[in-house]
């Protein structure tokens, strides 16, 4: 039983339940998937609001991705009071694009996680500044780094570092035609190692050498499907060549799990 065990593909799972997520969790699967979380017309009407500039300007901004809201990696390495100050502007930016769309994504979530995990589930806070912000929202036209995310690595004098497990799900409201992959592989970071990669606040560009040989998930999202891996195993978004104005755009947070099993929401 042992060895059929250690031989056992390492695949997604469909629905989200209390068992899936646990099996999750533990790294027994590679995914869940949630599909039809959202309408077609729904992601449509979202992606309309953000490019009608639905919102009154992107809180961060990479080379490789724009921003709506100040998600937590591109502020953790500043003094700490200075990104919760963009906590009640950033839920202000994505309540426009819900508005427009007629849905809240990040709501929605939360209430599927609640009605299966008995522990509950919420957005993150923390003590003395208050909550987390959570429900960022993603627009790519090109490829990521191999990274993790684990915030006792790389966040360790926040509350959200204190977790013992890292998720991150992600609604995908639009997809272009035959690109946008995600890979995830199956040799996490161990829990008691430190910070591997590059960046002041994220685990990036991973040395590829450590997933070398290792069994790896592909998955190429449906629009208006949650897609949810375990993010202590590195993974990588996965972007060729894109059609004039095609683009990735999705929304998301992490869920980290707490040592009294309650569930907390970030971004």
């Amino acid at each position: 039983m042992a060895t059929a065990m250690a031989t056992m593909a390492w695949e997604a799972r469909e629905g989200l339940t209390r068992d899936n997520l646990q099996a999750l969790l533990e790294g027994q699967i590679a995914a869940l998937r949630i599909p039809g979380f959202a309408t077609p017309e729904e992601c449509r009407r979202f992606c309309d609001a953000i490019r009608g500039g639905g919102v009154s300007g992107t809180a961060a901004q990479t080379s490789r991705m724009n921003l709506v809201g100040a998600n937590f990696s591109n502020h953790a390495s500043n003094e700490k009071g200075a990104y919760f100050q963009l906590v009640d502007k950033s839920y202000a930016d994505v309540s426009a694009l819900y508005e427009a769309a007629g849905f809240n994504p990040l709501q929605r979530m939360i209430e599927l996680l609640k009605a299966v995990w008995p522990a509950g589930a919420g957005v993150a806070e923390e003590p003395g500044f208050g909550r987390y912000f959570a429900g960022g929202v993603k627009t790519r036209v090109s490829g990521g780094h191999l990274h993790y995310d684990f915030a006792p690595h790389t966040a360790p004098d926040y509350a959200i570092g204190g977790i013992l497990d890292q998720l991150g799900w992600n609604l995908y409201l639009e997809m272009p035609k035959g690109t946008g992959e995600t890979m995830t592989f199956r040799r996490p970071i161990p829990r008691e190692a430190g910070k591997m990669g590059s960046g002041p606040a994220r685990a990036l560009n991973l040395d590829r050498g450590w997933v070398d040989g290792a069994e790896s998930f592909t998955f190429r999202p449906q629009i208006g499907e949650v897609v949810i891996i375990n993010t202590r195993y590195p993974h990588d978004v996965l972007v060729g060549e894109v059609a004039p104005g095609e683009w990735r755009a999705q929304t998301s947070s992490f869920i980290g799990r707490l040592p009294d099993n309650r569930l907390v929401l970030w971004s």
